[in-house]
């Protein structure tokens, strides 16, 4: 079972901004019309990569972007595919009634997490706005996926950027799960300490693992591995930012190939690479019947 944690819905022609995705794929090689996900592409390239299920995300950037992609396209998305993926909800806690929208995505639209972006909306993860988020997200036993590390959008607050921001929130709230988007990336060897000083924390590889060269990659895993916290490490590709297709081949060759990493430090096990590609992000969203050993 192989588990895509971070796939983002959304269509170029009907929800993102023509600014936005040329700031976003101005990094990938990639041209402004890419920043898109149709229903069909997203399966052929799940299909194609043999991805079995990805953690599909809403994006609520409209007070600062102008744009969203809501959280009933999601949920229009899943109910169509429910064997293929597990919706995220999105919510500003900058605008009234957040708390209220998360709340009725999880229990009304059938959605099953939180996506939460806020250095594009330029508050900190920590801001106390968000708190009564977090609280609804904890009381209803849904994990909480928040972007940290650098994004190219022009209008993002770069002070917003740190994983450590967020060592409060895992303090005040023990029993939230948390999942720290792209490893932090350029801030991964802090990210996997705050993951060792909190168990409640979890990472993903988005755009880290698919894009970086495979010694660092595999530098970062190792480091993960020492410090007791890689099975709390989900692989996932920011797609469409990055094809699953690439990013499945290159986490498979960490398996196999000894030479990117440091001295010292094995491949990845079939245990690990297991719990890495699926079987963590399962055990996460409750959901452990997805993964087969």
């Amino acid at each position: 079972m192989i588990i895509d944690s971070h796939v983002h819905a959304g269509e170029y022609y009907r929800h993102f901004t023509t600014a936005f995705a040329d700031q976003m794929m101005a990094t990938t090689g990639m041209p402004p019309e890419a920043l898109s996900a149709p229903e069909a592409k997203l399966i052929a390239e799940m299909d194609a990569a043999g991805v079995d299920r990805a953690f599909l995300l809403a994006f609520d950037v409209r007070r600062v972007e102008g744009f969203s992609v809501p959280n009933e396209f999601v949920a229009e998305l899943c109910a169509r595919h429910p064997d293929r993926f597990i919706g995220f909800a999105s919510v500003d806690a900058a605008t009234p009634g957040a708390a209220d929208r998360l709340r009725h995505a999880i229990t009304e639209l059938g959605l099953s997490g939180l996506k939460t972006a806020p250095c594009y909306l330029r508050m900190s993860p920590a801001d106390p706005r968000w708190y009564d988020v977090y609280e609804t997200a904890r009381e209803l036993g849904i994990p909480v996926l928040v972007h940290t590390g650098y994004t190219p959008a022009k209008n993002a607050d770069g002070r917003y950027f740190s994983p450590l921001l967020l060592e409060p929130v895992a303090r005040d709230f023990p029993d939230l799960k948390i999942i720290l988007a792209h490893l932090g990336t350029p801030w991964t060897g802090p990210c996997v300490e705050l993951l060792a000083r909190h168990p409640n924390l979890y990472a993903d590889l988005s755009i880290f693992g698919s894009y970086r060269p495979p010694a660092t990659v595999a530098g970062a895993l190792a480091h993960a591995r020492e410090r007791g916290v890689l099975d709390r490490v989900l692989w996932g590709t920011d797609f469409p930012f990055a094809t699953m297709t690439e990013s499945v081949d290159r986490m498979a060759r960490l398996t196999k190939d000894s030479e990117p990493w440091p001295d010292g430090s094995a491949p990845l096990t079939p245990e690990e690479y297991r719990a890495v590609m699926g079987g963590t992000a399962a055990r996460l969203t409750g959901r452990p019947d997805l993964f087969t050993p």
